[in-house]
């Protein structure tokens, strides 16, 4: 599978826009840092279409967090509720009853004091007073993320001002997360006084990645802050992974500093630093970033999503070169197949797109909505060229 389906088992169409259940508690239910990811992203207003594209995953990977949150209760269809969801819940068979045929045995009384075995002592044996359990202690619960912003200066005031989409909670939000980073202090800046465990740690960095991670404000007119919000969240994430590590000093450690990262992971953090400019908006950042992701590792995964932005950006010859390197890595992935031949086709090169999409349908592939898209750009293109040929 390389598309989006239609249909999703268990799930249902994936034009539905299906919404967070308030009621599912994602710590208690151990999900993983992928899970939460996916699982914040429902918002209730997005397509689950639109959500798998979001999400930078693999459709196969996506796909199966998604139905493994819908097993877990995290997520609503239209109409349904969290009363709704608890109902579908199977409840815990009982114990089998005992056949009435079958009455227990009796067992023959056992002799306290056998005479093949004396006795060593007489008398009860003394009990060790038990210490009284003590309760598991209640864990508090996240921190709230800051509401206010004391003094603001010349530039937040304008920030404040400044025509966007946002709310005035989320500006304000945003800005007291920059004066956090400021500071240097990676405690600080997740609001968690030092030392907290790690799980009062995770709790926290879930609530603030929940609240500013920028896929949330996908397709809104952000002005300034649609770099404040990248710049803030990555912020968040190195300090909880500075944290979160097994260090053996309790040095301060700046939310910035880059330790010591695998080429591989360098470009992890691009590529999501670039997604992120994507979805807010910025395509032409976006390409600049996608470009040191790819010259540092370049993954078919990295290419595609960066010919996808450059086809958005009206990038045609930036799409065709990204199209043919991920082309080259993936020549049986027919949905790779039909990025190429978008690109030769925005870029105008008409034939060329007919022949990959053409050498892409002779490719097997079981998904029935992606052969359906080949054969619609097929016919597309052959109309314009008969059109570009004046029949």
């Amino acid at each position: 599978m390389s598309g989006i389906p239609a249909e999703i088992q268990d799930v249902g169409s994936t034009a539905q826009k299906l919404a967070q259940n308030p009621a599912f508690d994602p710590l208690r239910a151990g999900l993983s840092t992928e899970d939460y990811f996916v699982w914040s992203r429902f918002d209730g207003t997005t397509s689950l279409k639109d959500l798998l594209l979001m999400t930078g995953f693999p459709v196969e990977h996506a796909i199966a967090i998604v139905k493994r949150l819908r097993g877990l209760g995290a997520i609503l269809l239209p109409g349904e509720n969290p009363q709704t969801m608890a109902a579908r819940a199977k409840p815990p068979e009982a114990a089998p009853a005992r056949p009435a045929s079958q009455p227990i045995a009796k067992q023959p009384p056992r002799d306290p004091d056998p005479p093949t075995v004396p006795r060593a002592r007489t008398g009860p044996i003394p009990q060790q007073p038990r210490p009284p359990s003590s309760p598991m202690p209640a864990q508090p619960p996240p921190p709230d993320p800051p509401t206010t912003l004391d003094n603001p200066t010349a530039e937040e005031k304008a920030a404040l001002a400044e025509a966007s989409e946002l709310g005035a909670p989320e500006r304000t939000l945003i800005l007291a997360m920059q004066r956090r980073m400021k500071l240097g202090d990676p405690w600080a800046l997740l609001g968690v006084p030092r030392g907290s465990d790690k799980k009062a740690l995770k709790r926290t960095y879930f609530k603030l990645s929940k609240d500013i991670h920028p896929d949330r404000y996908y397709g809104k007119k952000l002005g300034s802050f649609a770099a404040r919000l990248s710049e803030v969240f990555e912020a968040i994430s190195h300090a909880y992974a500075d944290l979160t590590e097994d260090k053996t000093d309790e040095r301060p450690m700046n939310v910035h500093d880059q330790q010591a990262q695998t080429p591989a992971e360098y470009a992890t953090e691009l590529f999501e630093r670039a997604c992120a400019q994507e979805v807010a908006g910025a395509p032409a950042e976006a390409l600049k970033i996608f470009d040191a992701a790819i010259r540092v590792d370049g993954q078919a995964r990295y290419l595609k999503r960066a010919a996808g932005c450059a086809l958005a950006a009206n990038e045609p010859r930036v799409a065709e070169d990204y199209a043919k390197k991920a082309a080259a890595l993936e020549p049986q992935d027919p949905s790779t197949q039909r990025l190429l031949a978008r690109a030769f086709r925005a870029a105008g090169k008409l034939p060329l797109a007919e022949e990959v999409l053409l050498m892409a349908m002779q490719i097997r592939t079981e998904n029935d909505v992606l052969a359906k898209e080949l054969r619609t750009d097929l016919a597309e293109v052959r109309r314009l060229l008969a059109r570009s040929q004046g029949y």
